[in-house]
């Protein structure tokens, strides 16, 4: 027996959103659980019984709540969309719904439990994901939820994508105004969002999810773990948002790194992450970049041998590069205290970033990443930003900064050996 889910169209912001909440709800079904993504559906071996399911969705959701993800998502575009859910749940809990998310979440947990408890919840969450055409027509059934823009603005009839010309059309067969969901994936779809939204600027939210394209989603634990680190896609996820809640993603080079250096240990398959980021206005939702790769195999690799290297050495170089790096996404407050270092350090965890990224693309010679980072990190520093940056733990000294280059020669010549042709630049 298996439980098969349905997915919206793939390469689309729900299926993302829907797939994030989904995979993350079955591991804490079990961790060993195996979903296998296909093109149109997510399998999860092994049915699981009631009880597993509602204690599955009430832990997700107390962890959601305890920042163990990402942030809270703003449900203001949705609010009259979302007046029948809210109606729904506040009738089936016995209690006033709020239309936050945390409060519909809350709800939901409640009516899973109620449902489990009466031996129904695994069959109508198995039935309302059955099918998709139109949304899904099964859990609509139950309560009819209009297509909420937060989870599938290009589905809209006057969609705005950033690099195309004026507003491009949406097929009939996806047409905004004809979808209509339900219970199920109205919430598992807001609990997706919230376990990825990872920094709001403005009217901007940035999201940070998993690309579902492996048949498998089973990782392996690494030997000696760090910190209790095990390979499934929600320690990967927990790692991300730990490392950079709050930090605007407006780098890719500083992005790709801090993923890499903060999932490092944890198999390739639950570390493949995208990049979404989509413009909130009114009622209204853009999708302004969708789907944009973040983790590429040279910097995963790097990133795991400088863990591996440390832990046989019992050194802290990988944290404190991956401290540094996210310092350069952070944006520091221009009026607090040691305002002026908090910018320097800004700085030097960008630029870090960017040489790192450019020796293992091989557009910089290892020699003189050397040099660069030893010029940027302390040749010229003084010993106040020194003491600061110890303070912030992303201070990096002259035989870590030798390290990293090592591990980026080593990670090129591995590269060259497996390709069987010389990529990495000659050193002088």
């Amino acid at each position: 027996m298996s439980l098969s889910i349905a997915l919206p169209p793939r390469n689309t912001f729900f299926n993302l959103a829907l797939s994030t909440g989904l995979s993350l709800l079955a591991s804490y079904i079990s961790p060993d659980i195996i979903p296998v993504i296909g093109a149109d559906k997510l399998v999860i071996p092994g049915s699981p019984s009631d009880n597993e399911l509602s204690s599955a969705i009430e832990a997700f959701v107390e962890e959601l709540r305890k920042g163990e993800y990402g942030l809270m998502p703003r449900l203001s575009s949705d609010i009259n969309r979302l007046s029948d859910l809210g109606d729904f749940l506040s009738k089936v809990s016995g209690a006033a719904v709020e239309l936050r998310a945390d409060a519909i979440l809350d709800a939901y947990a409640k009516y899973a439990r109620d449902l489990a408890k009466k031996g129904q919840l695994v069959s109508e969450f198995a039935n309302a994901f059955s099918g998709f055409k139109d949304g899904y027509p099964n859990d609509a059934a139950i309560c009819e939820v209009p297509m909420l823009t937060m989870l599938a603005p290009e589905f809209m009839e006057g969609i705005r994508v950033l690099g195309t010309v004026g507003f491009g059309a949406v097929s009939g067969k996806f047409a905004f105004s004809k979808m209509r969901i339900g219970p199920h994936s109205a919430c598992i779809g807001i609990a997706g969002l919230w376990a990825s939204l990872i920094a709001v600027e403005d009217n901007l939210e940035y999201f940070v999810m998993p690309y579902m394209s492996a048949p498998g989603l089973k990782v392996k634990k690494v030997e000696e773990e760090k910190e209790g680190k095990i390979g499934d896609q929600r320690s990967a996820m927990k790692n991300v948002m730990r490392s950079l809640r709050g930090c605007v993603p407006r780098y890719i080079p500083s992005l790709a790194l801090a993923v890499a250096l903060s999932t490092a240990g944890i198999a390739a398959t639950a570390r493949r992450m995208v990049l979404v980021v989509v413009q909130r206005g009114g009622r209204r939702v853009d999708l302004m970049e969708q789907g944009l790769p973040i983790s590429f195999d040279t910097i995963l690799a790097f990133a795991d041998e400088l863990y591996r290297e440390d832990l046989q050495q019992g050194e802290d170089a990988s944290q404190r590069l991956l401290n540094l790096v996210a310092e350069g996404l952070r944006e520091p407050a221009p009026r607090a205290k040691d305002a002026q270092y908090a910018r320097k350090l800004h700085e030097a965890g960008l630029r870090t970033a960017q040489l790192v990224y450019l020796a293992l693309e091989r557009t910089l010679r290892p020699y003189d990443l050397r040099y660069e980072l030893a010029r940027l990190l302390y040749a010229q520093s003084d010993a106040v930003f020194e003491e600061y940056a110890k303070r912030r733990k992303a201070f990096l000294k002259p035989y870590e900064v030798e390290r990293i280059v090592s591990v980026v020669e080593r990670v090129l010549r591995e590269a060259e050996a497996q390709a069987g042709v010389p990529l990495a630049p000659v050193k002088p």
